[in-house]
Parts: structure tokens; C-alpha cells; sequence
């Protein structure tokens, strides 16, 4: 009786015991985001303040969650990483990270590598919402962190093996952009008809960033801050996994790797075998929901630039993972197949493929590592190195590095001239001896593959489809002279390091007469900033030699005359490039006081956007005016062109566009032309104008058409795509000849060679030549492509085709472009074409 007394009296002490360590617990818990955020996932959309107060709140209730800041976007919005590893490995990162640096380099031996990979955590890098209205991915990046930091089932011990770095919102302001929207449009409830207001969503959408890049193409050219921002931290990672969270189209289900082809053939065996592992966890994890999904199909391994293929290229197995849903689908959507598709269901599938893919890293930790770094053994093993020739303009090849040093590229320089058997690229004239100041780049380094891919002139594309462009090959994108030779070739080298993050401003001497500046890319920024500051400025329109040095056409002569106009120069950044003159007096050519030297003043410019304009063309040439040249310009919507008062502007910027973006503004256009205007159209842009202006595009080919009759009707589903895919040009290097002696071409050709360039071509248009058009640069006859698809039917139908033609139309002028010379900003030798289009005219 006493015995029992005492254990009754004992049990609501126990009870109180296990209440209040259950408090304590909670206590210590993590929040949950419906806790910080006050909706549970899926409910609605979290915007980019969301997820960062909980992400912040995460780090502050948790020690296994590190915040860490790494940039701001063009809005202001702050960049950031979840760094989420044990307490131990949290502490011991620098030295985690450090021996992880070691595998990434070729040169550390196997019995190194062994001793790292039995110690070392894995390296796991999630990034979500490069798209801003993929939605789903960073609600999923939120509970993923969640679930990491409570120790959830799903994922318990993997912290034991990996390092995770999380990138909730790598695009805040496009995300934004797209939830503000939905917000603004959207009712009590979600309305499921795809027909409805809220699935509709309007140009120029929340996919790309501020400046209407596409984030997900721009990792091999890191034209924008968010992607130099996430670079930068890159390097100090070296992941070994990479996984880029998107959307598709609704009436889809959800793809993860294995990749589809074309798959670039330079990775190492380990990033397609970890492909199919990974995939096949991700298969498990979904067969035991009942979900659908595929593989293999649709998102290939090809283009450098993407978030799965630029990660493989650096060694890491980079993979996208691909959810139904995209901007059209709301917080609900019915598909095709009569289901409602939901934001929690998107949120949820995200959640589980990433859960599925932190264990299999997990489960196979020392393998992934050996791999990898098995993998950075055979960088370049094997390869030639690359050389890079600076010419007469020595900063194209300047630009060209620091775009390789901002990749992670190590790049070396010649301190004395040397010789060595070297193999021109296509297109560039054979030589033995090089120049100090030559530029080598190394094939066996940690980045040997990716150095490789982007500098080679063709990358094989085994398939006969590639969801990109095809071809890249930054030497003709930079028109720089590039050669292969034997690893070790030359003498001394020294390192160059990476891009500063300010350039010094260089001073600019003093001068009797004035100041000559040579043509080009890099002349142009501050050339236009000169001007905008009031500055005064003439072009010499014929080759010229003064004071011993020969000037080319399209040289900038700058008076010394007027006040503080050295210091003017300086501040535009002309330092470096303005040489002083003594004397107006050619020794050959034209004196500088000539009527062949002709003033210009900063034309008033107008770029059209709204709706039939492709956002990002029009993103291009925004950054490109606003951030590199400083123009200033009105933005202006092609539907109101005929309301507005058009003579407020000389130049109107028409970017890749459709009949509709001009819908209307017809006659407006013409008449504003007529009355002196000068309209610069690019790409389909170009393909409208040429209809108001009479100039002729050359027709189409028919692929086999000598098969004629009735044959091609009869063929089957397999062919007929593959004739399809052969009238596509999704992108190929050719070659272009100019006419150095027009004023579009000034500054534009190969050193040496002003009347040579390259383009990158893609789609059909081409302008056919005629009497009552200029055509200043075009494909020569016979013609022979550099690198890319392009079918031989193409290839001759471009043969003599117009790329750049202008017609004058009254007192105007109209320029058109068959391609963009801005597509994607990292295709820098047309830069001048376009530039002088706008300050030149024809």
C-alpha cells in the first residue's frame, strides 16, 4: 500500500518533468515559417521580405544557420546565403573550406585527396528563384532550411556529412516584380481558369531582374551584379553539388537529371553518373507520393551559361530540377488534365526532391568527393594552352580577361616576346612569334574545363537539337587573335590578378591643340559621357597620320579650347585613351580643321519597350545605354508612339520585337523618319522596320526541297522534326565583312583587318542587297561558318545577305541589324556597329 501511495504520489512529478522539458524544447526549437510569417506554405506567396526575416530569424533561433550577406541587386534588395552545417563544421568552415579548395586543384595527388574526402564534409549549393516568377522555389527554400535546422526525418544526420548553402531568393527584385502583381490582380480566392486575370501575368513579367536579364543564361558572361555578387562567393565553396530549383509550363509534371542531350563532352565522367544517382533518389522519394515526373527529356547539359551546365563545367554536379507551375499558374491552375495544380503542391515537390538529394550526397559522401576531385585531376589533361594577342586596340583583349578572371579563370602574362608552333583559331593569320604582353590561359587548371569550353572555337554538339544558341567562342565575341599551343610554351609569365572593384581614374595630359582618341569598344562609355557633360567632340572620317602615330577612321578629335576641358575628359574616364596633339597639321590624311572632321553633339534617344518587344532584348540595351555608356535616354512604349510628340528625339532604339510592338505607330514612325528622325532596329525589330521602309528581306529557304511533290507530307513525325530543326539557326559564328570606310564601321573590324568581324547569327533574317540600299556589312560569298548549327541550305542562302544595311528615307534615315548586336551582352565586337549607328548615323 505504502509502495503504491508513493508511486502515485511520484507520477505528476514526472508528468510536470516531461512538461516542462517539452517546453524547453519548443523553447529551443527553430521557428517554423508559419510562425514568422503568420501563413503556412503555399497559402500564399512569401515576398522577398518574407523570406528574408525568416531566414534572418532562422540564423538568430538556430546554431547549425549562418546568415551571410554577399551583395546588393540594382533595386537595392540584399543578396544572401544560408550556410547550414553542424555546430562543429559550422566552426571549423575556414578549414572545411580550405582542404575543399585543395581537391578542386588538379595538381593535389590521390593519397591527399583520400585523407580530405574521409574527413571532409561535402559541399551541397541550392539555389531557388533565379527565374522571379518560378515562385514555388523559394517558399521550398524555406522549409528546406527549416527542415535542416529542426533535424526533420527526411534529412536527419545529414548535417553530419554535408555543408549546405542555400540561396533562398537569387533574384529579389524580379520576384517581387511578379508577387506586387499578383497581389494587385488577385481576389479573395484563386481563381483555378487559366483564362483569368491572375494567369496573365504582363510584360514585361517577374522572370528576369531589374534590368530584364535572364539570370539563368548569364553565368559564363556575368553581365549583371547578381551574378558577379553569387560568383564571387562561388570560389570560396567549390561545391560539389549544384542544384538550380525552376518552373515550367503548368500542364507538365516535374523533371529532374539525368539531362537530356546535347551534353557538353568534356565533363568527366562523375557529373552524368552522380546525374543518374541522384536522379534515381529523387525517383524513390517521388514513387513513394504517387507524383509524376520525368527524365531525360527537354533540359539539356549543353550551353555554357546555365545554372546546372556552368557548375558541371567548374567540377560540381549541377543539376536543374524543373516543377510544373511558372508565372501563368498562380496560387492554383487547373491543367489540361483536369487536376488543380496548387502553390503547396508546387512548394512540396521542391521541398521533397531537395530532401532526396541532401541524403544521397550524404549516403555517399567520400564517394562524391573522390569523384570530384578525381574529376579536377583531369583538367586539361592532355590540352593545349590558349593565347591571346593584344592588337592596335589593346583593351579588347584587356575586356576579354577580365571576363576570364571574373569566371575564376587563371590567366597569365607574357613579360618578354617569345616564339612557338601555334595553331590560329579559324578566321585569325598564322604567326610564330608573339609579343610581350601575350596572354596565356592555361588548360590544366581547377578551371581548365570551363576555360576550355568558352575559349575553343566549337564546343561538338552530339544531338541534333540544342535548346540555346551553339556556339560562344569568346575570342570572336571580343575579336581578339587567339591561337593553341603546347603547355609551357613561352617564356616568363606573371599571374594577372583579379578585376579590382574600382578602377583608378587615369589623368589626362595636358595638350596645346586637343586630344585624339581611337575608335572602338572601349572608348565609347566615356566618349558619351563627355558629351553629356557638354563636352565637344569631332570625328575624323578618314585615315590620318599626326605627330608621327596613324589615327584610324572614326578617330575622336577633342579641342583644347573652352574651360576645364582636361579635367571634363578625366572625369568621363578618357584617361589612358585621349592623346594630346600639338598641332592641327596632318603628315597624311585630313588636318584636324577639315570639313571631312565632323562635329557631333549627344543625340536625343528614345528606346521602344511595352508589350511584342522581347524583355530582354530591350533589358540589353537599357543596361548597355544606362550602366556602359551613360546616354541618356526615354524609355517609351511602342503602343503610344503615335501619340507622343516624336520630334523630341534624333534616334529611336527598335530591340528584338514583333509586328505588334509597332502596331499603330506606322505612319507616325514614317513621318517622323521623313522629317529627319533616324530609326536603329535590331533582330526582329529589324524585320518590322524593313516592311515600313522598303527594304527587303531575303526569302526563306525549303529545306530539301528538291525533293519536291508530295514526298515531304509523307514523311514521318522524326523526320519532319528533323527538318524542322535543319532550317534553325539557333546561334553560329560567321564571319562578316564591312565597309571600313562607313561611318557605322569605324573602330568596328579585326586589328589590322577594319573591313572583318564576326557575328553571331541566329534565326533567318538577312536583308538582300539592292540599288536604293546601303549595305555596310554582310556574309561574303562562299560563305564558311566559324562554329554553331547551321544547316548548308543556310549557309548559302546567307551567302552575300545584308547583316547591317541602312536607306534613307527624306530627311532620316533608317539602320537595320539582322541580328542583336547586344544578344545577352557578351558578344562585345558588333558593340561598335550599334554604338555608332546611334552617335553616327549613316
Amino acid at each position: 500500500m505504502a509502495r503504491s501511495s508513493t508511486r502515485t504520489r511520484a507520477l505528476p512529478a514526472v508528468f510536470a518533468a516531461l512538461v516542462a522539458a517539452q517546453a524547453l524544447a519548443a523553447q529551443q526549437a527553430p521557428p517554423s515559417p508559419a510562425e514568422v510569417l503568420g501563413h503556412q506554405l503555399g497559402e500564399r506567396f512569401t515576398p522577398y521580405a518574407g523570406v528574408q526575416r525568416y531566414s534572418q530569424a532562422l540564423a538568430q533561433a538556430s546554431d547549425l544557420v549562418d546568415y551571410r550577406p554577399y551583395g546588393r541587386t540594382p533595386e537595392g534588395r540584399e543578396l544572401f546565403q544560408l550556410v547550414i552545417a553542424s555546430p562543429q563544421n559550422l566552426q571549423a568552415l575556414p578549414r572545411i573550406l580550405a582542404a575543399n579548395a585543395e581537391l578542386s586543384r588538379p595538381e593535389t595527388p590521390a593519397p591527399r585527396a583520400a585523407q580530405i574526402a574521409a574527413t571532409n564534409p561535402a559541399v551541397v549549393y541550392f539555389s531557388y528563384g533565379v527565374h522571379g516568377n518560378e515562385t514555388s522555389s523559394s517558399e521550398a527554400a524555406l522549409y528546406t532550411a527549416w527542415d535542416l535546422a529542426r533535424g526533420a526525418p527526411e534529412v536527419r544526420g545529414v548535417l553530419d556529412s554535408v555543408v549546405v548553402i542555400i540561396d533562398p531568393v537569387a533574384n529579389p527584385d524580379g520576384r517581387d516584380r511578379y508577387v506586387q502583381w499578383f497581389q494587385s490582380v488577385s481576389g479573395a480566392r484563386p481563381n483555378v481558369n487559366p483564362q483569368a486575370r491572375e494567369h496573365r501575368e504582363p510584360w514585361p513579367g517577374g522572370r528576369f531582374n531589374h534590368y530584364l536579364f535572364d539570370l539563368n543564361r548569364d553565368w559564363s558572361w556575368a553581365t549583371q551584379p547578381e551574378t558577379k555578387a553569387r560568383l564571387a562567393t562561388w570560389f570560396q565553396y567549390n561545391p560539389q553539388v549544384h542544384v538550380d530549383f525552376h518552373e515550367m509550363y503548368y500542364n507538365s509534371s516535374y523533371f529532374f537529371f539525368p539531362a537530356a542531350a546535347p551534353i557538353n563532352p568534356i565533363y568527366p565522367d562523375h557529373i552524368l553518373e552522380w546525374g543518374r544517382r541522384f536522379g534515381q533518389g529523387n525517383a524513390r522519394a517521388f514513387d513513394a507520393q504517387g507524383w509524376a515526373y520525368y527524365t531525360g527529356e527537354a533540359f539539356d547539359l549543353f550551353y555554357p551559361g546555365y545554372g546546372d551546365s556552368w557548375p558541371s563545367l567548374t567540377g560540381a554536379v549541377g543539376m536543374t530540377y524543373e516543377q510544373a507551375g511558372h508565372g501563368a499558374a498562380g496560387l492554383a491552375i487547373q491543367q489540361e488534365s483536369g487536376d488543380t495544380l496548387t502553390l503547396h503542391d508546387r512548394a512540396q515537390h521542391h521541398r521533397t526532391s531537395g530532401q532526396a538529394t541532401l541524403r544521397t550526397a550524404a549516403t555517399g559522401k567520400s564517394r562524391l568527393l573522390l569523384d570530384y576531385a578525381e574529376g579536377q585531376r583531369g583538367a586539361g589533361r592532355g590540352e593545349r594552352d590558349f593565347l591571346l594577342v593584344p592588337g592596335d586596340d589593346p583593351t579588347r583583349v584587356e575586356s576579354m580577361v577580365s571576363h576570364l578572371r571574373r569566371q575564376g579563370i587563371e590567366v597569365e602574362r607574357a613579360t618578354a616576346g617569345f616564339s612557338t608552333g601555334a595553331d590560329p583559331f579559324p578566321g585569325f593569320t598564322d604567326r610564330t612569334q608573339f609579343p610581350a604582353g601575350t596572354y596565356r590561359v592555361r588548360a590544366r587548371q581547377p578551371m581548365g574545363r570551363l576555360a576550355i569550353t568558352l575559349l575553343q572555337p566549337e564546343t561538338e554538339l552530339r544531338a541534333e537539337y540544342s535548346y540555346d544558341v551553339s556556339a560562344w567562342s569568346l575570342p570572336y565575341a571580343y575579336g581578339v587573335a587567339a591561337f593553341r599551343a603546347p603547355a609551357g610554351a613561352g617564356g616568363g609569365w606573371a599571374p594577372v590578378p583579379a578585376p579590382a572593384g574600382e578602377a583608378v581614374t587615369a589623368q589626362v595630359p595636358a595638350a596645346g591643340y586637343g586630344w585624339l582618341v581611337a575608335p572602338g569598344g572601349a572608348a565609347a562609355g566615356p566618349m558619351v559621357r563627355f558629351l553629356a557633360a557638354g563636352g565637344r567632340a569631332s570625328v575624323v572620317t578618314k585615315p590620318s597620320t599626326y605627330a608621327g602615330r596613324r589615327w584610324p577612321a572614326g578617330t575622336w578629335f577633342i579641342p583644347a579650347r573652352g574651360d576645364s576641358v582636361q579635367a571634363r575628359l578625366t572625369r568621363a574616364g578618357l584617361g589612358g585613351m585621349a592623346v594630346p596633339v600639338a598641332s592641327g597639321l596632318a603628315e597624311s590624311g585630313i588636318d584636324l580643321g577639315s570639313e571631312n572632321v565632323i562635329g557631333r553633339r549627344l543625340p536625343r534617344v528614345a528606346v521602344i519597350g511595352g508589350e511584342g518587344v522581347a524583355p530582354t532584348s530591350f533589358g540589353a540595351h537599357w543596361f548597355f545605354l544606362e550602366q556602359e555608356m551613360g546616354m541618356p535616354f526615354d524609355a517609351v512604349l511602342g503602343s503610344e508612339l503615335a501619340s507622343l510628340d516624336l520630334s523630341e528625339y534624333d534616334v529611336l532604339v527598335l530591340p528584338d520585337a514583333s509586328p505588334r510592338a509597332l502596331r499603330g505607330a506606322d505612319e507616325a514612325l514614317k513621318t517622323w523618319i521623313q522629317n529627319g528622325g533616324r530609326l536603329v532596329a535590331v533582330a526582329g525589330g529589324a524585320e518590322v522596320a524593313a516592311g515600313m521602309a522598303e527594304v527587303k528581306v531575303r526569302e526563306r529557304g525549303q529545306a530539301d526541297s528538291a525533293r519536291g511533290g508530295v514526298s515531304r507530307f509523307l514523311e514521318g513525325r522524326e523526320e519532319r522534326q528533323r527538318r524542322e530543326w535543319r532550317q534553325e539557326v539557333p546561334g553560329a559564328i560567321l564571319p562578316v565583312r564591312l565597309d571600313p570606310a562607313h561611318p557605322l564601321a569605324f573602330g568596328a573590324g579585326l586589328d589590322g583587318r577594319p573591313g572583318e568581324t564576326f557575328a553571331l547569327h541566329a534565326g533567318t533574317l538577312v536583308f538582300e542587297p539592292a540599288e536604293n540600299v546601303e549595305t555596310l556589312a554582310y556574309f561574303p560569298a562562299r560563305l564558311n561558318r566559324i562554329s554553331g548549327v547551321i544547316s548548308p541550305e543556310n549557309v548559302r542562302r546567307l551567302e552575300e545577305g545584308g547583316w547591317v544595311v541602312t536607306r534613307r528615307m527624306g530627311r532620316g534615315s533608317v539602320v537595320l541589324f539582322a541580328d542583336d548586336p547586344l544578344f545577352r551582352l557578351f558578344w562585345r565586337s558588333t558593340n561598335p556597329l550599334y554604338v555608332n549607328a546611334i552617335l553616327l548615323g549613316p
